[in-house]
């Protein structure tokens, strides 16, 4: 850059291309975009920001894979088809436990870099309003730590990655129903990022109908039947988290405060959404459907557990604010953990010995 260049003010421009430890923090708090737009010196495109573009801490969310399986168990008339020779699901799993694993941890890979995918097409489209939230700007893309050019790279190979595995995993089983589920889900990403998250009331929803596709793809995965309910409660809690979030983010100090009728309508549609989980797991627990596929009505026991994590995730969205970050809620927080883990000990010890 010339030498007689003088700085304007509010841009910092850099005469050397080698770059200065601190450069990529400065460049990261830099309040104008445009201040050293090009400069590829300042990107220091380490493997830890790379893999941070991935979001790890929200992987777990694609566990949910593992729903229609773990209740499949327990079916007594779930038969699947082995080798021409109708047998139960729990046979199969009893008898080849490790091929089971392996087939289902394989569809959760493949649905990890796909949801990777997504997330980088996200930070990659929101950078420059990313850089200036309080809480997305360390995200590596927004605070310059890694750039377009190594995030795209990225992208192509986690969204090629992922519907390859699943292609090849459609091939493998003559089952053509997962890399089907995995491509929708793979287009339902830009459809969030690009138009529905825009749309009043849609973004919620189409979040929601990634977690029913997550749900539908375990049970393709695994050739078992689907059970209606299980979609609909799936929907129904995914869809009261991520109100929760986006009310979590009306408190946030540094951000435009909404106006009261927004806030009242959103406390309005998550209180409806909680009350339907509630009662739609209520009534799956009793269905005639639930009972003679189980063998036991004793699943309703379970629903003091479902409403205490509703209350639990209500506190930690009102009270101490933590609705923003589903992924530490089911991760990091104690109570909600206990809760989880006591509902899945209390179905598997029920339906176990029913």
């Amino acid at each position: 850059m010339p030498e007689n260049r003088q700085n304007k003010p509010g841009r910092v421009y850099h005469r050397s291309a080698k770059p200065r430890k601190s450069a990529a923090r400065a460049f990261g708090e830099s309040a104008d975009w445009s201040d050293h737009e090009g400069c590829e010196a300042l990107y220091t495109n380490r493997p830890l920001q790379l893999l941070r573009c991935l979001r790890p801490g929200q992987w777990a969310k694609n566990l949910i894979l593992l729903a229609a399986p773990f209740f499949a168990f327990f079916d007594r008339g779930q038969m699947i088809d082995v080798g021409g020779v109708k047998a139960p699901f729990e046979a199969l799993v009893r008898q080849h436990p490790l091929c089971v694993a392996e087939m289902l941890g394989l569809g959760i890979v493949a649905f990890i870099l796909i949801s990777a995918a997504g997330y980088v097409v996200n930070d990659l489209a929101d950078r420059r309003a990313d850089a200036a939230h309080p809480l997305k700007k360390g995200r590596p893309i927004a605070a310059r730590q890694v750039s377009v050019g190594a995030a795209s790279v990225l992208l192509v190979l986690c969204l090629f990655g992922g519907l390859a595995l699943a292609g090849w995993m459609g091939h493998l089983t003559g089952r053509w129903g997962f890399p089907a589920l995995v491509l929708a889900y793979a287009a339902l990403q830009p459809l969030y990022t690009f138009l529905a998250r825009r749309l009043e009331g849609v973004g919620p929803m189409v979040v929601a109908a990634g977690f029913v596709l997550r749900a539908a793809a375990g049970a393709a995965l695994a050739a078992v039947r689907l059970s209606p309910w299980l979609l609909l409660c799936v929907f129904l809690v995914a869809l009261f988290v991520a109100l929760c979030k986006r009310r979590s983010a009306h408190f946030l100090k540094n951000l435009p405060p909404p106006s009261a009728a927004d806030s009242r309508i959103l406390d309005l549609e998550i209180g409806l959404v909680a009350s339907a989980t509630i009662a739609c797991y209520a009534l799956y627990t009793l269905a005639t459907e639930t009972i003679a596929n189980f063998g036991t009505d004793r699943l309703v026991y379970t629903v003091p557990l479902v409403m205490l994590g509703i209350f639990r995730h209500l506190r930690l969205t009102y009270g101490e604010r933590k609705g923003g970050a589903p992924e530490h809620v089911f991760t990091r927080d104690p109570g909600m953990l206990a809760i989880l883990a006591l509902w899945v000990i209390a179905c598997g010890a029920l339906l176990t010995f029913r």
